[in-house]
């Protein structure tokens, strides 16, 4: 008679990985795809654990661009108009696919990979998020464990899911209260502490997001090149003081709060644009450096100083706008603005790795929590 262990068989050695988590280096793909759908931003990072000290240093960094018929595919996905079950059940394979063959051209030495996917839809105020890019997929065709799905179970304390990347500036960037960091992806998220020192994070609104599908409208360019476009229009304070009065209800609302491309896409846009073509970019750059500056004043006034990260930090004309409304703007080294939300992921994986988490919540969950889930290469 055959016995049931004759039926199955031993693919995985936990005892051996438990080993391999206790290592005090660990070197970590960090994967991030962000709202903007540019491109895939990838760090290979190794984290080292010293007598109770983290850090850190980058092996490679690099951003491998989407053409611009997935980019468009990406996202249509977040248009519920336009997206439906088939066609995300389907390119959640694709996609992690396309990830892969990204990565294998890489030929990178790493020991396991951190990967955020691509956010689709964000439903803070139902407590549901949907991140694509199958895991699996990943796990499978590269041999590595993988370490993803970072917002669920915030989620699922109550929090926001977002933003992550604020416990990576939290350990290693900031520096007192008068500072903060803005990153100016898709969206524009702060970090900051208060003068009582709570870590306090939250997406401010649009960043380039608005910005891009201006210039792809009207101008037939994927963004506003270091803010050459629009530099060339002036304010329309007509539009602008409708854009505001529009997203007032989100900038006066108190952190924790997230938002995304379900609100600030195509649809957002639908006024009566009367100005020119270049006049509207110029209003949209102002409007996304007020966005930015009037939930500053409003939820951390004691912040003097940014540190701009993300792709906006190369957009001229919106950061000469937030400087001229009172702020003194570092721009770090290039590897930081490009790939800090990719070495904020790999950061999370290795926290992961550790069973740590940050002391202190930014998304308004219940309790702190180990973020991420696993998924086996066997």
């Amino acid at each position: 008679m055959v016995t049931i262990m004759e039926k199955i068989v031993k693919l995985w050695d936990w005892g051996e990985f438990a080993r391999f988590v206790d290592q005090p280096k660990h070197t970590i793909l960090g994967l991030m795809s962000g709202t903007s759908a540019d491109g895939l931003d990838i760090a290979n990072v190794t984290f080292e654990f010293n007598d109770d000290n983290l850090s850190f240093y980058v092996i490679d960094a690099k951003t491998i661009p989407y053409d611009s018929s997935l980019q468009k595919r990406i996202v249509e996905t977040y248009n519920k108009e336009r997206s439906n079950v088939e066609h995300v059940t389907s390119f959640n394979f694709e996609l992690a696919r396309t990830h892969v063959d990204m990565i294998k051209s890489l030929n990178w030495r790493y020991d396991a990979i951190s990967y955020h996917g691509q956010t689709v839809y964000h439903m803070p105020e139902v407590g549901s998020t949907l991140q694509i890019g199958e895991a699996d997929v990943l796990a499978v065709e590269l041999g590595r464990p993988v370490i993803y799905d970072f917002r669920k179970k915030d989620m699922v304390l109550g929090g926001q899911g977002a933003p992550i990347s604020a416990y990576f500036d939290s350990v290693f960037l900031l520096e007192s209260s008068e500072c903060a960091v803005l990153n100016i992806g898709g969206i524009s998220n702060i970090t900051a502490y208060d003068v009582s020192g709570n870590l306090i994070a939250f997406d401010t609104g649009p960043g380039n997001c608005l910005i891009d599908l201006v210039c792809q409208r009207y101008f037939g360019k994927a963004y506003d090149e270091s803010g050459s476009i629009s530099s060339q229009g002036q304010i329309d304070e007509s539009l602008l003081n409708a854009l505001l009065y529009k997203s007032e209800p989100y900038i006066l609302q108190a952190p924790p709060k997230s938002t995304g491309r379900e609100i600030y896409n195509e649809e957002f846009l639908n006024l009566s644009l009367s100005a020119s073509e270049i006049n509207i970019l110029r209003t949209m750059v102002r409007f996304t450096a007020e966005t930015v500056v009037r939930n500053l004043r409003l939820h951390l006034p004691s912040v003097r100083k940014l540190i701009v990260v993300g792709g906006g930090a190369y957009n001229k004309t919106l950061i000469s706008d937030i400087s001229e409304m009172g702020y003194e703007v570092k721009i770090p080294e290039r590897w930081l603005i490009d790939f800090r939300e990719a070495i904020a992921i790999a950061l999370l994986g290795e926290m992961f790795l550790r069973g740590v988490a940050h002391k202190q919540i930014v998304t308004g969950a219940q309790r702190t929590s180990v973020l991420g889930k696993l998924a086996l290469p066997k």
